[in-house]
């Protein structure tokens, strides 16, 4: 059975208004595509030897410094460098327990005297052996110490009755970092 000739007419009409997008995403794609071989070649030729040639003035400026410096000197500043580098280690984990004795000198009580003293920087401890005239003075002194924005924990072993005195002995322990340079417990 033929098609009546209205209806050809019609599917030929229709077919001329067929949508472009696929030719036009077809011509995008190939845009993109030609912008992207363009974009690499001329990275890959021109800024790469843009690159190698600066390289190359770099290492011709370096080589002509090196021919200015002797080769003794050369050697002469390596060692100082090295031993600079190797001072500034030491001195960054270097322990400072002098700060130990100007806190004991700001957080003591008036009655209570220090007789022994035990700092073991490792675990951040100050063992003290100590008197006080009174109980009260000792409380105080203990109150003192864990206020103590530098101490982590302050713990009493012994209080005994000896001779007119009340004599202690305690461990203070100092917040992380306080035996070293530039924390800011000090």
């Amino acid at each position: 059975m033929a098609l009546p000739p209205n209806v050809l007419e019609q599917i030929e009409k229709d077919r001329s208004k067929s949508p472009g997008w696929s030719g036009q995403i077809l011509t995008f794609s190939g845009a993109i595509l030609l912008i992207s071989i363009i974009i690499y070649v001329g990275l890959a030729y021109g800024y790469k030897s843009y690159l190698n040639s600066s390289l190359q003035k770099l290492q011709s400026q370096i080589q002509s410094f090196s021919e200015q410096i002797p080769l003794n000197e050369q050697t002469n500043i390596i060692n100082f460098y090295s031993q600079l580098a190797n001072l500034k280690t030491l001195l960054a984990n270097h322990v400072i327990s002098s700060p130990v004795f100007a806190w004991l000198e700001k957080n003591t009580q008036t009655n209570v005297f220090y007789s022994k003293l035990n700092l073991n920087v490792a675990t951040n401890q100050l063992s003290l052996s100590g008197s006080a005239k009174s109980v009260d003075d000792f409380n105080q002194q203990m109150a003192v110490f864990e206020n103590s924005s530098d101490v982590k924990l302050a713990k009493v072993n012994s209080l005994s009755f000896v001779n007119n005195s009340w004599q202690f002995e305690a461990v203070i322990t100092f917040v992380p970092g306080y035996f070293y340079p530039g924390s800011a417990a000090q």
